[in-house]
């Protein structure tokens, strides 16, 4: 598979639309995970394929009623790996909405074929759907703070400590990977972590924060019972952008579930365009900074 091809279509309805006035960016990812399955399964992969890195970039707004559809390319394959890069477009005006860039491997608890996908030669990321700010040549895992360091610093913390729930997982009981944003923002937050979902500008603006790009990096997904904790740190800080990275763990084992990378824009909801961030938000996130937990 050389060349972009449809593997899926949506519609953007009701439901999908959220307090910014546009598709929520689950369901981007959602579109996404469709057509990464369809092409696991076409080559040959089965249930013992799971993703390990999803990033999104995000470049225009979907509203309630767009016809959308996600064209797919196979970036390389082997060894138990598969890279895929989908564009998410609307079919009306074939402006592109989002790309992504997903790798799967065969589970690690599972008894994989370690020849699956057979060995398939290496493409390139098109121009139009590139990264923008977040490196995907940087391992986030490799970096990322032990749950000793995040508990020592109080600042970092997100959420309380909570248990997986049966709804957040599949049939086996093991958290679902379409949902791992909600390992970090699922639960009860720490007073002072979340802020107003819009905040009221100097000129009246009504300021909320839409995402740009996103990275998931998996190490495991939880089961059902697991009890886990959210930290996370700001790791640079610009005019109308906000760079973050954020940290899932097992509170009882100690160890890394994941970890999310985030740029996210300070976007006025009313002229539907990007503004300086609020001197309020930008105090916030600043007494979070910690530069040097940027993936590299």
């Amino acid at each position: 598979m050389t060349e972009l091809r449809t593997t899926h279509r949506l519609t953007v309805t009701e439901e999908m639309i959220d307090h910014l006035g546009h598709m929520n960016v689950r369901y981007y990812g959602q579109a996404a995970l469709v057509a990464s399955d369809l092409l696991a399964t076409e080559l040959g992969g089965t249930d013992a394929v799971e993703p390990v890195d999803l990033y999104t970039r995000h470049f225009r707004e979907q509203l309630l009623g767009a016809e959308l559809e996600v064209r797919s390319l196979v970036l390389g394959g082997g060894g138990g790996a598969l890279r895929l890069y989908h564009e998410l477009r609307n079919r009306e005006t074939d402006e592109l909405a989002a790309s992504f860039v997903h790798r799967l491997e065969a589970r690690r608890d599972a008894e994989p074929v370690t020849t699956w996908p057979a060995a398939l030669p290496d493409a390139d990321i098109p121009d139009a759907g590139r990264p923008r700010s977040i490196d995907l040549d940087a391992d986030p895992i490799a970096v990322a703070p032990t749950f000793a360091e995040v508990r020592g610093d109080e600042a970092l913390a997100l959420r309380h400590p909570r248990l997986v729930e049966e709804s957040e997982c599949g049939p086996d009981g093991s958290f679902d990977p379409g949902l791992s944003p909600v390992l970090v923002w699922g639960g009860t937050p720490l007073a002072g972590t979340d802020g107003p979902m819009l905040h009221e500008g100097p000129n009246g603006e009504k300021i909320g924060w839409a995402n740009m790009e996103n990275r998931c990096a998996l190490v495991r997904m939880p089961r059902v019972g697991d009890r886990i904790q959210s930290f996370g740190a700001t790791v640079r800080v610009l005019e109308k952008n906000t760079h973050r990275v954020m940290w899932a763990y097992d509170v009882d084992r100690g160890d890394l579930l994941a970890v999310i990378e985030v740029v996210d824009l300070a976007f006025d909801t009313i002229s539907r365009r990007a503004v300086p961030l609020p001197e309020a938000r930008r105090r916030h996130v600043e007494a979070r900074l910690r530069p040097q937990y940027a993936p590299r």
